[in-house]
């Protein structure tokens, strides 16, 4: 992980001078952190096409490996107020959301290997006190995920109708 992480820090140089991209690593992979002002205007999901060259560099590293890649967007604890989203959860899951139809339609990375979770406010880098922390803290973070197998992302348990428990179930 230590080369691969050597690898985006370098193609993603000039932003991560510029400050719109962080590299870190943490006990689950690496996070590429997109922040909102390098890619998304405020309240909304809509990507510029200035922002496609870090999108396109990150995959150029990570597609060809066999990693799985979970897309988390963050807000910051302003309650939002405009048409489209009711709350910080649709903002957050709609702008991770974003980010995989992307890379899907964009740079044909395989589905199986991407999931989406919209964090809102819940989990800040940054103190929400300060105009300056609540800018670091509304991101998309593309957490590269350490994999120790080849079997892709986890298929998630199915519950058959039938076996759910009912509330009302006769004694």
């Amino acid at each position: 992980m230590d080369e691969l992480q050597k690898k985006l820090e370098d193609a993603l140089a000039l932003q991560i001078d510029n400050r719109i991209i962080s590299v870190a690593s943490n006990k689950e992979g690496i996070v590429v952190s997109l922040r909102e002002a390098g890619f998304f205007q405020s309240g909304s999901t809509q990507l510029g096409p200035q922002t496609i060259p870090a999108p396109a560099a990150t995959v150029k590293i990570i597609g060809p490996e066999k990693i799985d890649i979970r897309i988390e967007g963050h807000t910051d604890n302003v309650p939002i107020h405009n048409g489209k989203y009711d709350s910080n959860w649709e903002l957050s899951t709609a702008r991770a959301t974003e980010i995989i139809k992307l890379f899907i339609t964009k740079f044909a990375l395989a589905p199986n290997r991407l999931s989406a979770s919209g964090y809102a406010e819940y989990y800040p880098t940054a103190s929400n006190d300060t105009t300056e922390g609540r800018a670091i803290n509304r991101r998309v973070d593309l957490v590269i995920l350490i994999s120790f197998s080849d079997a892709g992302v986890p298929t998630p348990t199915v519950i058959a109708p039938d076996a759910i428990p009912s509330v009302n179930a006769p004694q």
